[in-house]
């Protein structure tokens, strides 16, 4: 009789013993299911600040040998020369960046237009207070970071560089709903959302041809314009959910 008990109380703690690993088990399964991400918030209407022109166009080339100092410095001179005849264009940049984004946002399905009025700091254009904003709607922010010519080590072509950061602030006191770097041309790598490869019929193989072609230099950078603009506008709309 003994034996039985000794055997049932034996018994018993091991379904004791298993039901406490079950519940366990059971607990960590619950933890490690997979959280349902936050909806995406709801963007209807998108105020663009206009785009201010960056201050200096940089061509480099930087597959110049080291100690062939002659070279870099005329190479330089011959640059900043080039870059100074491009003046316009580089001040174009700014406004064309700026339509080329509320087209692209509207065809994104968006209500999207120029923000008129923003005050910019005088030695810091896009330093921009955006409490002080005359507007309460989401507000869509980009800057250029980088524009110019670049010919990379082991490269003699030279190909146009335009890289930009920008960011998509809610209605007023809201959070960022959108923000990244951009490259597009000598910098980027792949087609990914922050990448953006050159077009291809924009580059020159050596710095004389392209300092002879200004014109085709200036529809190299409309054709970074208008990429860039393009894929701004599909990761402000991969960060929303569909305009109503």
């Amino acid at each position: 009789m003994s034996a039985v008990i000794a055997w049932q109380r034996t018994l018993l703690r091991r379904l004791v013993l298993l039901a406490a690993c079950a519940g366990t088990l059971a607990l960590v399964a619950c933890g490690s299911s997979p959280k349902t991400p936050p909806p995406l918030p709801t963007v209807t209407r998108i105020m663009v600040i206009p785009v201010a022109p960056i201050a200096k166009l940089h061509t480099e080339n930087k597959g110049i040998p080291l100690g062939v100092l002659w070279q870099s410095i005329a190479d330089r001179v011959k640059g900043a020369d080039f870059n100074e005849r491009m003046e316009s264009v580089r001040k174009d940049m700014g406004p064309k960046l700026t339509a080329a984004l509320v087209e692209q946002l509207n065809a994104q399905g968006y209500q999207a237009q120029v923000l008129e009025g923003v005050v910019r700091p005088a030695g810091s254009p896009d330093n921009i207070d955006l409490a002080k904003l005359p507007t309460s709607l989401p507000v869509l922010h980009v800057y250029f970071n980088e524009v110019g010519m670049l010919s990379a080590r082991f490269s003699n072509d030279y190909v146009p560089r335009v890289n930009v950061s920008g960011y998509l602030m809610g209605s007023r006191n809201d959070d960022t709903v959108w923000t990244d770097t951009i490259y597009y041309g000598a910098d980027a790598s792949g087609d990914t959302p922050t990448s953006v490869p050159g077009n291809p019929a924009y580059r020159w193989s050596s710095f004389g041809e392209m300092v002879g072609q200004p014109q085709a230099v200036a529809q190299g950078y409309d054709a970074a314009v208008t990429a860039l603009a393009l894929r701004i506008a599909k990761n402000v709309r991969a960060s929303t959910s569909p305009p109503r």
